[in-house]
């Protein structure tokens, strides 16, 4: 089984086509263009999920967005203004019909979320939570809260889990984190996190063959053959992250950064962050 874990930085926005947002919205239903960085996902890779954060976009205008063979649920921001469903955060999961999908929840104990940074999803053989963090520049106290009540969710399962999205926590960047300022990201909160899920059993399943690690690359930097120099030259940030915990040893599990498809050809720049793929079997009765 494969999933994909990606922040979008908008669903409406280069991500089926290659038109932004305002040229698409007298769009109807919105499917992958050939030349899209979901059809390549999907070609090459064949995911059996995508889990997407920071999609901003609506619940009801998720419903026009497709992906052919694959259900999908979205999940949106609350709020008013700048913080609207159609503005900010929102997180959303597509799976494959052959799926089968038991329940789904959108909140935990002691966190109400009001920004649709969260989404449960239970199959029969594990659930995937799949979460776009707040940013603690913006959101210092909600990460705080997030965090901590988080943790204490993941403990309680029993189950199978998969935990993955945009954690907005650096544990891996391109410059030595002890000689800098805390800042978000960086607190020591943010980074005690990634040990906190490390002591309650969680994996943190990047690979140790992956090369690239970063998910993140500044696009405020200087551009370079149309991408920012930041990331044709890998100073990125790994901002996005799968844990596992309850997989049995012989699941085999990994993950890795995917800054390319096929042989060294760049993913569409339609986002600041990469999408991640996780691999992973689930051994059957027989074996």
């Amino acid at each position: 089984m494969k999933i994909i874990s990606w922040n979008l930085n908008g669903i409406r926005s280069r991500i089926f086509n290659d038109k932004i947002s305002s040229q698409i919205k007298n769009i109807k239903c919105i499917t992958p263009d050939e030349s899209s960085p979901i059809n390549k996902l999907i070609t090459e890779y064949d995911p059996d999920i995508f889990c997407f954060q920071e999609t901003r976009c609506e619940v009801s205008r998720g419903a026009d967005i497709v992906i052919p063979g694959y259900k999908s649920y979205f999940n949106e921001s609350k709020l008013d203004g700048a913080r609207a469903g159609a503005r900010y955060s929102g997180t959303a999961v597509y799976y494959k019909e052959k799926l089968t999908c038991i329940n789904v929840d959108i909140n935990i104990p002691g966190y109400e979320d009001l920004e649709g940074r969260i989404i449960i999803m239970h199959f029969e053989d594990f659930i995937i939570v799949n979460v776009y963090a707040p940013n603690s520049g913006t959101n210092y106290e909600n990460k705080i809260l997030f965090m901590d009540n988080m943790i204490k969710f993941l403990n309680s399962q029993e189950q199978p889990v998969i935990f993955c999205g945009d954690m907005n926590i650096a544990i891996d960047t391109h410059f030595d984190k002890t000689k800098v300022k805390p800042s978000p990201g960086l607190y020591k909160h943010e980074l005690d996190f990634h040990c906190n899920l490390k002591n309650i059993g969680y994996i943190d399943c990047i690979s140790s063959e992956d090369e690239i690690i970063y998910t993140w690359w500044d696009p405020r930097q200087k551009k370079e053959n149309g991408m920012s120099m930041v990331r044709n030259r890998n100073k990125g940030w790994r901002l996005d992250y799968f844990f596992i915990r309850n997989f049995d040893e012989n699941n085999r599990i990994s993950s890795k950064s995917l800054k390319y498809i096929g042989e060294n050809k760049f993913i569409p720049c339609a986002s600041d962050h990469s999408p991640v793929l996780l691999n992973f079997q689930i051994p059957s009765e027989e074996t």
